[in-house]
């Protein structure tokens, strides 16, 4: 892959030659099950390096006729069980393998991505308990959620078990089990212990503190991106379980 080590200014290069120099060859994908934290990460990621944002859930709302802006609770619901289809994966799972095919420089919120993709890719789980991920979605929801914190337990479990049965029949994916396509794996389980705004920022400012310079690493090789990633490593020993950013990048 290219690297974007050196400082490049339009008085010393086309604009034609700037534009080869920042483009991305590669993309991202995170994965994890239900409420474990994708959807936030991606869009960070997608604001702050100028990524494509792709959805796997979006893309499914899209071809069902659906509007792509739901409650945030959607997919725990009644109504989203009739999306919880065999032939429905499969087609959204084309159409992701479809778009990996003609660019790079996305950011892929989806189960399967890490498993399935083609092209250069950094893969990253986000390992949550089920008390965190029940957590998280009760603050996500901001007291618009039409649960008790049972039936969030109890709901999350549900569509984890539908994800897991579905694509282990589809593509004899083992998720949640088989993480060893993943470059690199955080347990966020223990950052965040109480239902509050508070909490849930925090948990997300220090997984963020690690995936974010990773990603800038992954993407420009840029060695600023490493050092500030090596120390947040450093700083969070107990959430990398996984890292083999160095192995990726021959250093």
């Amino acid at each position: 892959m290219r690297r974007l080590t050196e400082t490049v200014t339009p008085s010393d290069t086309s604009l034609v030659e700037l534009t080869r120099r920042l483009r991305y060859e590669a993309s991202v994908c995170i994965s994890g099950l239900t409420a474990a934290g994708k959807t936030t990460h991606s869009h960070l990621l997608a604001g702050e390096f100028g990524l494509t944002y792709v959805s796997g859930s979006q893309i499914q709302l899209n071809f069902m006729g659906v509007s792509p802006i739901q409650p945030k609770d959607f997919w725990i619901t009644e109504e989203a069980k009739a999306f919880w289809d065999k032939k429905q994966f499969e087609r959204i799972d084309a159409e992701l393998i479809r778009l990996e095919s003609i660019a790079e420089g996305y950011i892929f919120d989806t189960s399967t991505m890490p498993w399935r993709h083609k092209r250069s890719a950094l893969c990253i789980w986000l390992e949550s308990s089920l008390e965190s991920r029940t957590l998280k979605s009760i603050v996500s929801h901001r007291g618009r959620g039409r649960f008790s914190a049972d039936d969030y337990r109890e709901r999350i479990i549900e569509k984890d078990s539908a994800t897991i049965n579905l694509y282990k029949e589809l593509y004899n994916i083992n998720i949640g089990v088989d993480l060893s396509c993943f470059h690199l794996i955080l347990d966020i389980s223990e950052l965040i212990t109480e239902p509050t705004l508070h909490a849930s920022l925090r948990s997300i400012a220090i997984a963020h503190s690690i995936i974010r310079p990773a990603v800038g690493w992954f993407l420009t090789g840029d060695k600023d991106f490493q050092h500030q990633f090596e120390e947040s490593v450093r700083m969070y020993p107990g959430l990398v379980k996984v890292n083999k950013l160095r192995d990726m990048q021959g250093t």
